[in-house]
């Protein structure tokens, strides 16, 4: 209790251990790998920290053109970022199908969880996103929408939550200006939405307090600022939080 946990270990560990098939549309591992969807939110590898999560897994991508691709992985096991001791055994399936367009990516996603422990735990959502930008003269305009709902099962009993998320932001004379508004839903306080295989640390602030959402659940509204103009990127960001629930 005196000082902060450094959330690194001292240990030794097989990082990624697979067999490939590959051909021009077809990818198929299996064994231990990383798995990072999308922009993290869901399913990452948390390379922030020494020890980053990996999975145990059989996963699948295949191009069905330049612009339609498909994702699936069955995890067997999660390496969690505390060491040997902090794995998981699950019986995971992650499901993503996107869509190129000319003004942004469109995703279908569902990711249905469950910790292969004897007991009735599983996380179940469903989600879709558009994420993309359009130039206008010399200025690129960027935008996102992502919507998802989740049935999470704990305790004898079932809780129904949903995400959001909205952004929009434009890029002009080598500076990024962007505003974020994510809501992690609650069901009355009782449980809110969850993302346990996500890349945390990205999202929510860089101090890592809402690692596990509030059971209030978490209304995010953020301002960002950044720019490469100096060399090294540098950024000013700023965030507002909220419980979803009302209670905090």
């Amino acid at each position: 209790g005196e000082h902060s946990v450094i959330a690194d270990p001292e240990h030794t560990e097989l990082d990624q251990g697979y067999i490939q098939y590959k051909n021009d549309g077809l990818t198929v591992k299996l064994g231990r790998q990383v798995i990072a969807i999308d922009g993290h939110r869901f399913v990452g590898h948390v390379g922030w920290r020494n020890d980053r999560q990996t999975f145990d897994a059989l996963s699948v991508d295949y191009n069905v053109s330049k612009d339609v691709s498909i994702k699936y992985a069955y995890l067997d096991q999660r390496n969690r970022i505390f060491a040997e001791a902090a794995d998981v055994d699950s019986k995971d399936h992650l499901f993503n199908v996107s869509y190129n367009t000319s003004v942004g990516k469109l995703v279908g996603y569902s990711y249905l969880l469950e910790a292969d422990n004897g007991t009735d735990n599983g996380i179940d959502t469903y989600g879709v996103s558009f994420y993309g930008g359009t130039s206008t003269g010399d200025t690129k305009i960027i935008y996102g929408a992502e919507f998802a709902t989740q049935t999470n099962e704990a305790g004898g009993m079932e809780y129904d939550t949903s995400y959001m998320n909205l952004e929009a932001g434009a890029v002009f004379s080598g500076i990024t200006t962007k505003v974020g508004y994510e809501v992690l839903g609650s069901d009355d306080g009782m449980k809110s939405f969850a993302t346990p295989l996500a890349t945390l640390h990205k999202f929510n602030g860089w101090a890592d307090k809402f690692l596990s959402t509030p059971a209030d659940g978490l209304v995010d509204t953020s301002l960002s600022l950044s720019t490469k103009k100096f060399g090294p990127k540098i950024a000013v960001i700023y965030h507002q939080f909220d419980a979803d629930n009302g209670n905090a």
